[in-house]
């Protein structure tokens, strides 16, 4: 069998327009849109879109279209096989992989070190046919195609190069029974991108994908601020009144607002919450803040307003005032006011979580062996604090808006989002943290690179870094199935490198 690969002319361009896949096959674009984009293409940067009609023994059986930018800055947007399609009546003859080798050659003939593909992951198929060629899975998922690489000098293996970091190394992710990292980002060019490793499962052949479920910890918090203050926007609640009335046994000397439990300056104690076992019987939040599980009773060990002290028990009073004052909990409560107004579909206060979501869950570290095998991860009745579950693909749609609130309002007014994001005392704001030179070292700020929204969570087996440009549509949110003191540091180090890549 002779390949050919032939320039798109006048005498081929109607024949390549005949050409069609088979109707279950609805992965690839039609030939007409392929020849528009390279013509527009073209337009904008001559030689940039190179189609082809492909040629077996002098027959007509595809069509594959290169974009070609050798002088593009970014190496990993240099090469990449556009389009490839064999047609309907030619399929199941050898043509596809034939091809590909065809294809891997000019590319290889004409200096390109690595060639990229995207596809859909459902298109089954097409990956087998990818994966057979040699070209293997980055990990990174681009506009919902998932991003394929083939080297073409030296050994066949993937470069990991997610916005200039190798996250597998930095995180440890190591085979497919290990850890997982999941990362989403929006970055300064507009485009956004996921980045998908490891288990998250320990112990088990459980990939990490986009849709997959983690805890997020402490990023529970801005989660819950913008619930209640979707809520003061609409007059429903004030963050400056005494509430102390509205939860007297757990603020008998007074005065507590809103403002100064979302700031961390109240003065309560209980820094953080451990959870429970998944199974654990279901508690009240009055039950905790009184002391009735595996934390302190809440009481006030510090001045009032005087100084930041950060305090989850502070967070879960505000919580247990919220329900009281509006009468819903805290979990129907963000459904309205932030998950459905912005398409969330799989961000929620699910405590316990729900059975069906349970199927792509990620379980904390190696709590499905030491614990629980059907249940690896703690049950959190500190919503507002701790009882977070969602992806980063959500918090980074979540964090543009935020960002796009602070800078002209929108989804928050933007009084109320500034005022979210303005530190009350040393770098805290409302749930959320503003990291620049005048509120934190340089040395820190140096990491972010800029003037940043910010917060991090840690729960039992499960870290999340969540960094949200205020000046653009930028954001980048990680989250992993791994937490101790040195997981922390590297994962903090990771994002922020991720952050600051992804502004140029």
């Amino acid at each position: 069998m002779q390949i050919k690969l032939e320039p798109i002319n006048e005498d081929n361009r109607d024949a390549v327009l005949a050409l069609s896949v088979r109707g279950d096959q609805p992965f690839v674009a039609p030939n007409d849109v392929s020849l528009r984009q390279a013509d527009e293409a073209n337009a904008e940067k001559p030689g940039v879109a190179r189609p082809f009609a492909i040629y077996a023994d002098e027959k007509l059986v595809g069509f594959c279209m290169f974009a070609f930018d050798p002088e593009e800055e970014d190496e990993d947007d240099r090469y990449w096989l556009w389009r490839f399609m064999i047609d309907q009546n030619e399929q199941g003859k050898g043509y596809g992989q034939a091809a590909l080798q065809e294809i891997i050659k000019y590319f290889r003939e004409n200096g390109a070190d690595r060639l990229f593909l995207s596809t859909e992951p459902e298109n089954e198929v097409g990956l087998h046919i990818y994966r057979k060629a040699g070209f293997r899975d980055t990990g990174i998922i681009d506009e919902d195609e998932a991003v394929l690489m083939r080297m073409l000098k030296g050994p066949n293996k993937i470069v990991k190069n997610f916005y200039g970091v190798d996250a597998d190394k930095a995180m440890r992710i190591k085979g497919k029974k290990g850890y997982g990292v999941s990362i989403a980002v929006k970055d300064g060019d507009g485009d956004f991108l996921t980045y998908c490793a490891g288990s998250g499962r320990y112990g088990e052949a459980f990939p990490v994908n986009p849709d997959m479920l983690f805890q997020a910890g402490s990023v529970s918090k801005p989660m819950f601020a913008l619930t209640l203050l979707r809520c003061a926007d609409k007059g429903l609640i004030d963050l400056d009144t005494d509430i102390s009335g509205v939860v007297p046994e757990f603020a008998r000397k007074g005065p507590v607002t809103f403002a100064a439990l979302l700031s961390h300056t109240a003065g309560f104690n209980v820094h953080g919450f451990p959870g429970y076992p998944a199974n654990h019987e279901i508690l009240s939040l009055e039950e905790v803040l009184s002391g009735s599980g595996n934390t302190p009773k809440l009481r006030r060990i510090k001045p009032y307003g005087k100084q930041y002290k950060y305090s989850g028990g502070g967070i879960t009073l505000a919580e247990l005032a919220f329900t009281r004052i509006t009468g819903t909990a805290l979990r129907e409560a963000f459904q309205k006011e932030v998950a459905e107004p912005l398409g969330l579909k799989r961000t929620g206060f699910f405590q316990p979580l729900d059975e069906e979501l349970q199927a792509n869950a990620a379980f904390g570290g190696r709590l499905g062996i030491k614990e629980d095998p059907v249940h690896g991860y703690h049950y959190y009745p500190e919503h507002a604090a701790a009882g977070l579950w969602t992806t980063p693909t959500e918090l980074v749609k979540i964090g543009i808006e935020l960002s796009r609130s602070y800078r002209k309002g929108g989804f928050l007014k933007k009084k109320t989002a500034r005022r979210m994001l303005t530190p009350v005392l040393g770098y805290y704001g409302l749930c959320m943290m503003r990291i620049n030179a005048k509120t934190v070292s340089k040395e820190t700020a140096a990491k972010f690179g800029e003037d940043v929204g910010y917060h991090d969570g840690a729960n039992e087996g499960f870290l999340t870094e969540w960094i949200i440009s205020l000046k653009e549509d930028v954001c980048v949110a990680s989250m992993i199935n791994r937490a101790d003191s040195s997981a922390g540091q590297a994962h903090f180090d990771l994002a922020c490198s991720i952050y600051r890549n992804a502004k140029e």
